[in-house]
């Protein structure tokens, strides 16, 4: 499993949802391969809360895996599932951000598919109401952006994960909820989906 590279406030709405301001230029934070779940070959995945008790929020994404030539080869609907109460309590502390968006089984991924250039819908549901729904097209930074930024500064691995960031309607999760992301192309086709209850 590789390291994720995970672009955050890559929407307009989501930065303005947690009160953030978008970036000039695409800026990332670390998930380590631990952090990273696999789904079966039907899609069922857990989202491991970890601190149930806590503020832990879905946030839907499309996630990119690279080949042996630093090329994105496979795309997948992923949910960064972020612990919002670590995570404010490190900003305003100014720590690391590690427990709250790096947590092992934060990153939920859903089934793979070769990768194409063109626009895809991604959504998430929470017990059977629709919360997030965006097209990539919205996306702040492109993905030639962030993997011309990536590249500039860090030294990618085949195998590795781009994150490719949030849309609007993050919210928390509890144990027991019913979670369920999806990918789809032009044509609306699903190319990738997840099923996971939250525990």
């Amino acid at each position: 499993m590789g390291v994720g590279w995970a672009v955050f406030r890559n929407y307009s709405g989501h930065a303005k949802e947690i009160l953030g301001d978008v970036t000039d230029y695409p800026r990332f934070f670390l998930m380590p391969p631990s952090a990273m779940v696999d789904c079966d070959e039907h899609g069922n995945n857990v989202v491991t809360l970890l601190e149930p008790k806590e503020h832990i929020d879905h946030e839907v994404e499309m996630v990119i895996r690279l080949g042996e030539n630093l090329e994105p080869i496979q795309m997948c609907v992923g949910i960064d599932t972020t612990n919002r109460t670590r995570q404010t309590m490190a900003k305003l502390e100014g720590w690391p951000w590690l427990e709250g968006k790096g947590f092992r089984g934060s990153g939920v991924l859903g089934t793979w598919t070769d990768w194409d250039s063109g626009a895809k819908e991604i959504g998430l549901s929470l017990n059977g109401e629709t919360k997030q729904m965006a097209s990539t097209e919205m996306m702040v930074h492109s993905l030639d952006s962030i993997m011309k930024n990536l590249t500039r500064w860090y030294d990618l691995e085949p195998g590795d994960f781009v994150w490719t960031g949030t849309p609007k309607g993050v919210g928390p999760m509890n144990e027991g909820d019913l979670v369920e992301a999806w990918m789809k192309d032009s044509e609306g086709n699903i190319v990738s989906h997840l099923r996971a209850f939250c525990k």
